[in-house]
């Protein structure tokens, strides 16, 4: 088939059916639904058909420290055949039937020749990105998140939160759940030398209400990235990003990080200078702000972490209340209570405006959904010196992404009372 017939089935097919661009979720690279390669089903012991090692999917896993994939069976371009040996589901590619008869439903990226969700197409890619300085507690609010996601959200919303594959579920628990959860040992900072894949999970609706949606999150590290293809990476990752985890760590504030670090007994180089104002412009703007308006519809939510540092001010009143919610735990149950939102929300807007009225003031600007959230990925402030954490019980750290979700249309929102 011609090119010109080609993209006028793909148009029509296109208008017969409600299609999505994909974007992968693992390299984050955007391609049309038709434009997907296949796994075969089998190697064949026949010319072109021999399982042979995977050049391009063994580059996707040497830049992030994994073994290569070993052999494998080919990768087959649907462009190679003819017509008669493609399957569409809903005006979707979705099957291929090579020169042997058999068929195979394995799509891959193009780009890097990871497998893609089998909602690929069909529903719009998720994307959850990460954003924030290196010190700002990434990797234990992923771990901390994805933990309750998995045991606690189940329970309150009938939302169950699974690894794409065994093995991603087993990297995860190894280099994050164990030695956090289990050992009670602080993770170290996300490093450019020691760049971290997206974790992919899937969530599915026990009611059937919604399809199931898969959710990429990147933990990438906050400075000092310099490879290029990482860079474009995590560049793809942010503008294909349906929502937005802002993480500020509270010390990373001129005004008042000092004051947090003797407070809480900790070494005064706790306290960062690379101030979220500088976060904002150097990682964030560069990514997000291509529109014309330089607004980013993208729901934000701007999360306020490491809370319990912040105990001491509560005493004080001058920055943070002396009735603060920061503090208080909170379950949302079956939907999310948007008076307890509206609460934390309004109190960290005022404590922003409070330590630096400058970055609170260009989130409004750059933002048109936007929320407050503070939470303490642990519940209680670990021991620095040692890198040991006496306990875990996380305080409201799933309520910036419930809110995701609100925003997104997966889950309800309404006043505590009703």
């Amino acid at each position: 088939m011609g090119l010109f017939k080609k993209k006028m089935e793909a148009l029509k097919r296109s208008k017969l059916e409600e299609t999505h661009e994909i974007v992968c979720l693992y390299c984050f690279k955007n391609f049309d639904h038709d434009r997907v390669l296949f796994r075969a089903l089998a190697h064949v012991e026949a010319e072109g058909y021999r399982a042979v090692p995977d050049n391009v999917l063994d580059a996707y896993r040497a830049r992030f420290h994994m073994d290569d994939a070993g052999e494998l069976p080919v990768v087959l371009d649907p462009d190679h055949f003819s017509e008669v040996s493609k399957g569409y589901h809903r005006g979707i590619l979705s099957a291929l039937t090579d020169d042997h008869r058999q068929m195979t439903t394995k799509r891959l990226c193009p780009y890097c020749h990871n497998d893609i969700p089998q909602s690929a197409g069909f529903a719009p890619s998720t994307i959850i990105s990460f954003v924030g300085a290196s010190q700002a507690g990434k990797s234990v609010f992923l771990t901390s998140l994805v933990h309750t996601l998995k045991t606690l959200t189940p329970r309150n919303f009938q939302i169950f939160c699974t690894p794409i594959n065994n093995e991603m579920g087993r990297k995860f628990k190894i280099a994050y759940e164990d030695p956090l959860i289990e050992n009670g040992c602080l993770l170290d900072p996300t490093q450019k030398e020691i760049q971290q894949e997206p974790f992919i999970f899937t969530f599915s609706f026990a009611d059937g209400a919604m399809p199931e949606i898969n959710i990429a999150f990147f933990d990438a590290a906050g400075e000092g990235m310099v490879d290029n293809t990482y860079m474009e990476m995590y560049a793809s990752h942010i503008r294909n990003s349906s929502g937005v985890l802002f993480l500020v760590d509270p010390m990373q504030f001129r005004t008042v990080g000092k004051k947090i670090a003797m407070m809480n007994g900790l070494d005064l180089d706790t306290a960062h200078t690379d101030e979220p104002v500088e976060v904002l412009t150097g990682l964030v703007e560069d990514y997000i702000y291509k529109q014309a308006s330089g607004i980013s519809q993208i729901p934000t939510a701007v999360v306020l972490t490491k809370t319990d540092l912040l105990r001491p001010l509560q005493a004080e009143g001058e920055y943070v209340r002396k009735d603060s919610h920061f503090f208080n735990n909170y379950t949302h149950k079956g939907f999310l209570d948007l008076d307890a939102f509206h609460i934390v929300h309004e109190e960290v807007d005022e404590f922003l405006n409070l330590v630096d009225p400058n970055f609170r003031n260009a989130l409004k600007r750059r933002f048109a959904q936007l929320g407050f959230f503070a939470v303490s990925a642990l519940g209680t402030n670990p021991d620095t010196i040692q890198q040991r954490v006496a306990s875990f019980a996380p305080v409201r750290v799933d309520e910036p992404f419930l809110w995701l979700l609100y925003k997104l249309g997966y889950i309800t929102g309404a006043a505590g009372n009703k």
